[in-house]
């Protein structure tokens, strides 16, 4: 194989939306099982992905960056069990951090966006800080 464009994700729910994204895209790859940390790398031919750079340096910016969220939330603990916790900006400025199952998060972002998933996080933070007794279709 020529050179080659190498993309590392750590956790498999966001690794399969780089997949899809590569796929989409018709673009070839090979995905690998690194050895030492058991992280999921992709490798794409250079020339084949030459005039789909940038969008895929930008799809992987965005996808590692939720790639790393998800891997510090995910506390693997042979005696605690599975943890993960999503942050909450509240409206005061106030953070906190709701905790839930990590194989449901995993399951929510195998098919949403890490964009679109915050969106709905936001908006039930919202929709509990300031209550809107109106009819569903009376909103906008």
């Amino acid at each position: 194989m020529s050179d080659v464009l190498e993309y590392l994700f750590f956790t498999r729910a966001i690794a399969d939306q780089f997949a899809k994204a590569l796929e989409e895209r018709g673009l070839p790859y090979q995905e690998e099982i690194e050895a030492v940390q058991a992280a999921i790398v992709f490798k794409v031919p250079e020339e084949a992905a030459i005039n789909a750079w940038d969008a895929l340096d930008d799809l992987y910016d965005e996808l590692a960056i939720a790639d790393q969220a998800l891997l510090e939330v995910s506390v693997e603990d042979e005696m605690a069990g599975s943890a993960a916790g999503i942050y909450l900006q509240l409206a005061n400025g106030q953070q906190t951090i709701a905790q839930v199952d990590p194989d449901v998060v995993n399951r929510i972002l195998s098919v949403l966006s890490l964009k679109e998933f915050n969106q709905f996080v936001d908006t039930l933070v919202k929709s509990v800080e300031q209550p809107d007794e109106s009819a569903i279709c009376q909103r906008r």
